[in-house]
């Protein structure tokens, strides 16, 4: 290398060590305050959300009463207890029959919902808010709706004898048939807006060409419905698919606030027997191994449907 060459490396050299170090504090102060606000999360994440699902599978364990000092360790046992409980096997009964009817009310209704209202019909604004409302309303609220609706003097009993149908009324949630699936449909309705939401935020992206090719080609309506929208909304359905099949295992709140599991355990979900055992019989150990069950079934449910998505898509 010549003299001159090896000078301008040099000087070029030095003027790039110049300007790259404050470049480099720039983007290491960019990644600090980053890292900050992700930290603060992780912090707030971890313990209140890592650190007592750990305890709960570490509960599981122990016989506890809740209150005593001292935890006796007993392995397995409360899960060998749990599978041989036959109120266990008719809660899990009870929480698919659940879980299945909100899948399927959300993703039918919420489709033909969802297409409704990317239609071009006036007020559509109007039904979005009224369809979204019962999802930012609170829990007891929605249950207070429906024990009004279903109540024996209630208003969907009163429709019913209005239009001659009688002979269908009845104590919908004292019916030991009716009760469950009623509050099925209640749960429904109290979460399904969400999936209108994300299937209409879907069928927004869907490409306007295809729709107007198959219209083109002599289409109806409902065959561009079934041919084109829906294969286009694969990945969307599958989200509310998911968030349906973890609200559906969940469920909690509008069963206690309406029958409390009844009328003879009727309604009994795995939410509402753990709650029972773990707090009002004061058994944490069992309730915890009912806790870490429901885990593992979500847990397994979900990831199997992934699974077999994905092998569709291939």
């Amino acid at each position: 290398m010549a003299v001159g060459q090896r000078r301008e490396w040099l000087e070029s050299s030095r003027l790039a060590g110049r300007f790259s170090w404050p470049r480099a504090r720039y983007k290491l102060h960019q990644y600090l305050t980053a890292y900050l606000f992700i930290l603060t999360a992780a912090v707030l994440y971890g313990v209140f959300v890592l650190r007592p699902t750990v305890q709960t599978f570490w509960l599981a364990l122990y016989d506890w009463d809740g209150v005593a000092a001292d935890r006796a360790w007993v392995g397995l046992d409360n899960f060998r207890r749990l599978f041989s409980d036959p109120i266990f096997w008719q809660a899990l009964w009870h929480s698919l029959i659940w879980t299945t009817m909100v899948v399927v009310f959300n993703v039918t209704v919420g489709l033909v919902a969802a297409a409704l209202l990317a239609s071009n019909i006036r007020g559509r604004i109007l039904f979005r808010l009224g369809y979204f409302l019962p999802v930012v309303q609170a829990s007891i609220v929605t249950a207070m709706i429906w024990l009004w609706i279903y109540a024996p003097n209630g208003i969907l009993n009163t429709l019913l004898n209005g239009i001659g149908l009688d002979f269908l009324a009845r104590g919908w949630l004292g019916d030991f048939i009716f009760a469950l699936p009623s509050l099925a449909v209640a749960a429904s309705w109290m979460s399904f807006g969400m999936s209108v939401i994300i299937l209409l935020a879907g069928m927004q992206g869907v490409d306007p060409t295809l729709h107007d090719a198959a219209r083109v080609d002599g289409a109806a309506s409902w065959q561009v419905f079934l041919h084109i929208t829906i294969p286009s909304l694969r990945n969307v359905i599958t989200i509310v698919v998911l968030l349906s099949l973890m609200d559906g295992f969940q469920v909690f709140d509008i069963v206690w606030a309406t029958t409390e599991g009844g009328p003879v355990r009727a309604t009994e979900v795995l939410s509402t027997y753990m709650f029972k055992a773990g707090f009002m019989q004061s058994r944490y150990g069992f309730g915890s191994a009912i806790a870490v069950t429901l885990a593992i079934i979500i847990f397994v449910t979900s990831v199997g449907y992934l699974l077999i998505q994905e092998r569709g898509d291939d």
